[in-house]
């Protein structure tokens, strides 16, 4: 018999249902017409309760709105398990140009960056709903970003002198900078434009071109 123990029951399981289907309402609503548009009304709408009820539940637009970014999280975590990664292994070992493919799979869900990174913005001001939100955030980002150069660092992708966590907060800088540049103009790509800023930051063309004057390659 499967265990039950830790799992919601009666009126906490209820609410916890509840809330996923309105935060599930407020992404769908997001993707289909931005986040400018969302209206409490065809939040409910969608997610066949009323008004009250999500109002109850997310006091405001802006706790809807961070609501709608958790839960995409919370489905790119349940995808990256159905395809075999661990989520605690964050980026570490990740393939740059596989990072690059991941960052320009993100363009084309457009609607999302341009919430993330209006929401963003407002985190500044104190006391605001979506300050938890990204503190929690970028702290989890150059957490992993951190991981990513550490591991690069080991195998001798990235410059040994260099601090990991240093170098991640530079990452996260370089990739929310340029997703608001790609938003007010997308003519560069993203994805390959972070790469490179990656592999810059990191140190790796110069110990590439260190390798390079070491040990030539043949014919040389």
């Amino acid at each position: 018999m499967a265990s039950t123990a830790g799992q919601p029951r009666g009126r906490y399981s209820r609410t916890a249902g509840r809330r996923l289907e309105i935060a599930q309402a407020v992404l769908d609503l997001v993707l289909d017409v931005g986040h400018a548009k969302v209206t409490t009304a065809e939040v409910a709408r969608r997610a066949g309760t009323s008004e009250a009820t999500v109002l109850y539940h997310f006091p405001s637009k802006d706790h809807l709105l961070i609501a709608a970014l958790e839960r995409d999280e919370e489905l790119a975590v349940l995808q990256a398990e159905g395809d075999g990664v661990r989520p605690a292994d964050g980026l570490a070992g990740l393939d740059l140009d596989v990072l690059g493919e991941h960052v320009r799979a993100s363009t084309r869900r457009e609607p999302l960056l341009r919430l993330r990174t209006a929401l963003a913005g407002l985190a500044a001001v104190p006391g605001h709903p979506a300050e938890d939100y990204f503190a929690r955030f970028y702290g989890v980002a150059v957490e992993t970003y951190a991981r990513l150069i550490a591991e690069r660092q080991r195998i001798g992708k990235a410059h040994p002198g260099l601090d990991p966590a240093e170098v991640a907060r530079q990452i996260v800088a370089a990739w929310e900078g340029l997703t608001l540049q790609w938003l007010i103009s997308p003519d560069f790509d993203l994805g390959d434009t972070l790469v490179r800023a990656i592999r810059r930051l990191s140190g790796q063309n110069l110990m590439d071109a260190a390798r390079a004057v070491l040990d030539p390659p043949s014919g040389v």
